[in-house]
């Protein structure tokens, strides 16, 4: 359904009796159809991947791959504030729990700064980085929080850090007991001589011999195997662990009480495909959705955080897009057209129930 509406304004002089002038105002289209605003995009390079500084954009680029990257600060306009060209082959860019915008890349790690609308890069110290950073995911009540996640092992342990009295402190711990089961079972089924040198070398590392068995029968690596994914994310002050092996929202207060568990359902879908395995947050909106994909489109779906239930889906227009983020009801991603000669641009949409 489609309307144009016409404005005419008459207005009257105040001192002349009868006196009339019109005003023609310019077309303006109303539509039901869905918009998509495109955020930034150009024919000169394709969009790997972006993120949010204050009231900009930043984008990593590339012409034809992304041994050659580059960085860019955009503005609301699209307006190309400042560009960099990385000296190392970009893999993603990564916001640690400070709020920092870092790119990864195969050999360095560079943290981007803005200083009047200029980009700067500080090359960081890699292995310590990924050591004391990366495991970090939030940080509130003058507290750290992380946890020694580890993809190839189905159990981990979330903790906080203490800035103030330097202590540490479990949160919770997080496993699946199937897939750990099912993870020691390999051991029984190496050979007599595999477990012997399984055991030896468990010995000589001081790790649990049933993981050194798994990762030799290459268990991790089969479709057989699934990373956990219980996300902690802090929700008007509130740390919230949504522990989908546990199928419950875990709720904690600053001083790790618990407040409330949650029963949840979304992560087991009619067809369980569907399921993404992905908790999406609106940290403006202070909204959680999760996502699935039928048919190539995705849907964002609202999460009650004091149910647990599902309360509102959202399909998005484009099939087969990348990089979903939401920020102040809107969702971002990359897309390209299939089958266009266009690259890769960076889209929005307004989340609608």
């Amino acid at each position: 359904m489609r309307y144009v509406i016409l404005f005419s304004i008459a207005i009257f002089s105040s001192t002349l009796i009868n006196a009339q002038t019109i005003y023609d105002l310019k077309e303006v289209s109303v539509s039901n159809k869905r918009i998509v605003d495109t955020v930034f995009g150009t024919w000169k390079y394709s969009v790997a991947d972006y993120e949010f500084m204050d009231d900009k954009l930043v984008v990593l680029t590339f012409k034809k791959s992304l041994e050659h990257p580059s960085i860019h600060l955009i503005d609301a306009n699209q307006k190309v504030l400042s560009s960099y060209d990385l000296p190392d082959e970009a893999q993603k860019l990564y916001k640690d729990y400070m709020g920092f915008v870092n790119v990864i890349c195969a050999n360095h790690i560079y943290r981007i700064t803005i200083e009047e609308d200029v980009l700067h890069l500080a090359s960081l110290p890699v292995e310590d980085y990924k050591r004391f950073i990366m495991p970090c995911v939030d940080s509130a009540y003058s507290s750290i929080y992380f946890s020694n996640y580890q993809h190839d092992y189905p159990e981990f342990t979330y903790y906080a850090y203490n800035t103030s009295n330097k202590n540490f402190q479990a949160i919770k711990k997080v496993g699946d007991p199937e897939v750990i089961h099912d993870y020691n079972m390999e051991y029984y089924f190496l050979p007599s001589k595999e477990r012997l040198q399984a055991r030896k070398l468990a010995n000589y590392y001081g790790v649990d011999f049933h993981r050194l068995a798994a990762a030799m029968n290459g268990y991790t690596s089969s479709m057989y195997y699934t990373p956990l994914y219980s996300p902690l994310f802090i929700m008007e002050d509130t740390i919230c662990v949504f522990d989908h092996s546990s199928n419950a929202i875990f709720k904690y207060d600053g001083k790790l009480n618990q407040l409330d568990s949650i029963p949840i359902d979304y992560n087991h879908p009619k067809s369980w495909r569907e399921w993404k395995n992905e908790v999406i947050i609106d940290k403006e909106a202070n909204t959680a959705y999760a996502l699935y994909e039928k048919n190539g489109f995705c849907y964002l779906k609202g999460i009650n955080m004091y149910t647990g239930k599902l309360i509102s889906s959202f399909k998005l227009s484009n099939q087969n897009v990348e990089k979903i983020k939401i920020k102040g009801n809107y969702v971002y991603y990359i897309y390209r057209p299939f089958e266009s000669l266009q690259e890769k641009f960076v889209y929005k949409e307004l989340i609608t129930n």
